[in-house]
């Protein structure tokens, strides 16, 4: 795991600070204060841009970036499957089954006397809040990214691409802050989790296959 990490030090050192500060906001400041401070801090170009860049964060991403591993190495689809599958159950476990009951911005905010920023044309969701499934997805199609690449000035942007599509969310009204922070924990864990077993499978049961992609055959 160590040498996860090291390789990967821009990524993991960003993500280290973001946990830091993010659990000492959510300590000084309630999740309604700063949701508000985020949705408030709206501009035209950022209603634009969030809400079609939030997209990141759907499965549909990851599974294009699935796809792309076919035609590099095999074994990359596999660290992503496996990403992607104990990703999805954690977070859409959690959200429908142990934290069902938990309402999001739009549902929390009804009948308040705050003005809230609503994009137009997007539809709010109010229910099934936490955890946040775009920010575990973003977090951990990135973070794999990141670490197959293992590069530093990678990991500087694909740590800044996850983060703004966790933003996102929460910045478009769907999701509080402590919604995304969980995601993204949610993410990177299943993704360094997923690396390390299956890179070790592989590496006690050698094939040539693993090594190739879809264009060899």
């Amino acid at each position: 795991m160590a040498e996860v990490f090291k390789a990967n030090k821009v990524f993991f050192v960003l993500y280290g600070i973001f946990l830091i500060a993010g659990g000492i906001w959510q300590v000084v400041w309630s999740p309604t204060q700063i949701f508000l401070v985020i949705n408030g801090a709206n501009h035209p170009f950022f209603d634009t841009f969030f809400q079609y860049f939030t997209n990141v964060g759907d499965g549909a991403f990851f599974a294009a970036v699935i796809i792309l591993f076919l035609f590099i190495r095999y074994r990359y689809v596999l660290i992503g499957l496996g990403s992607f599958a104990l990703s999805s159950l954690l977070a859409q476990g959690l959200k429908r089954l142990v934290f069902a009951d938990v309402l999001r911005p739009k549902a929390v905010f009804e009948g308040s006397s705050y003005t809230l920023h609503w994009v137009a044309g997007l539809e709010i969701h109010s229910s099934h809040s936490f955890p946040s499934g775009h920010a575990t997805t973003a977090f951990a199609v990135f973070s794999l990214l990141s670490i197959i690449l293992k590069n530093q000035l990678s990991g500087f942007l694909f740590f800044t691409l996850a983060f703004l599509a966790a933003y996102s969310r929460v910045y478009l009204g769907q999701h509080f802050f402590a919604d995304i922070y969980a995601g993204s924990f949610i993410g990177v864990s299943s993704t360094v989790l997923m690396y390390l077993v299956i890179e070790r499978l592989l590496e006690r049961n050698p094939k040539n296959w693993y090594q190739q992609n879809i264009l060899r055959l």
